[in-house]
């Protein structure tokens, strides 16, 4: 079994992937889909989870076809993924986040079984036969909670992107608002990024619009410029950005109150190992992970000039 590593340009994407579909058959054994929406690292853990989850049940991958795919952030290419999927008659889809997740229960209309995985608001394929999976529900009554603890204040200007191609953003936005109101004078400056390339402009305006911080959402699109265009403009302007999974504290955010996404992929994978063991799957139950656990990054705390709380429970990642 390969993982392979799609091209980063979108078009080469596609290609390299119909490629693929067309010439790596493994004389008749049945084939397990993988699409995974892009690289960044819960994505990744995603993945190692779900191989690990269909290990863990009973699977022998030797068994069959495994094929990765990768959309590069990019709905359309998901979408022509699936369909290569479905029309080359796959066993089973495995999505990784919402937008691959749709893409590939649309592409199968209820004749493939489709599990999805890392998908915030479960609603989005309540219209879908076929199909279950496991969602990643974040709390951000503890995320506030870690985030207050760290500033050191509760009356916060908060920034916060979401991209408008991640449908279940605006419901985590709302979410995350409605958690704000428990902290007198907190206010939540959020920007939808409709071109991703103009991301770094939108990091600027919310710092000239007083954001003091900046609070990671489960959004795919948004996280995966992480690394090359939010933390080089934040960082310079000693503003923390806490994150919403353990690898962003990993790579330079200083805290998050973080769901386990080996823990989410590895749902997915069991539910997908009894569906390829001859369940069904509206007779599996969508697994919801929520408990977070913090974790925190001295030496990028210690950058940005932010003292640990004593009053925080949480792992150090950063040493």
């Amino acid at each position: 079994m390969k993982k392979t590593v799609s091209a980063v340009l979108a078009v080469i994407t596609v290609i390299v992937s119909l490629f693929a579909f067309a010439s790596c058959g493994n004389g008749g054994e049945k084939t397990v889909a993988i699409i995974q929406f892009g690289s960044h690292a819960s994505l990744n853990n995603c993945y190692d989870g779900i191989i690990a989850g269909l290990k863990e049940n009973g699977i022998d991958l030797d068994k069959y076809d495994v094929k990765y795919v990768n959309s590069n952030f990019d709905p359309s290419v998901s979408q022509s993924q699936a369909q290569s999927f479905v029309n080359g008659k796959a066993e089973i889809i495995i999505a990784i986040a919402t937008p691959s997740a749709v893409a590939a229960a649309t592409a199968a209309e209820g004749e493939i079984p489709v599990v999805y995985c890392a998908i915030t608001d479960g609603s989005v394929m309540s219209n879908y036969e076929n199909v279950t999976g496991s969602s990643d529900v974040p709390d951000f009554e503890k995320q506030l909670q870690l985030v207050t603890a760290f500033m050191g204040k509760k009356d916060l200007k908060i920034g916060v992107l979401f991209s408008t191609d991640e449908s279940s953003s605006p419901l985590q936005i709302a979410n995350l608002k409605k958690a704000a109101e428990a902290y007198q004078g907190m206010e939540i400056l959020d920007s939808a990024v409709s071109d991703i390339t103009t991301i770094d402009t939108k990091v600027n305006e919310l710092i000239a619009s007083g954001a003091e911080c900046f609070i990671n959402i489960l959004d795919n699109t948004v996280v995966g410029k992480l690394e090359s265009n939010i933390l080089p403009i934040t960082n310079e302007k000693k503003i923390p950005v806490f994150g919403s999974e353990i690898e962003q504290v990993k790579v330079g955010c200083a805290a998050s109150a973080s769901i386990e996404y080996l823990d989410v992929g590895r749902a997915a994978g069991k539910a997908a190992a009894e569906i390829l063991s001859g369940k069904k799957a509206s007779d599996i139950p969508v697994a919801t992970v929520t408990e977070p656990h913090n974790y925190y990054n001295s030496k990028v705390c210690t950058e940005l000039g932010l003292t640990i709380p004593e009053t925080v429970s949480a792992e150090d990642v950063g040493k």
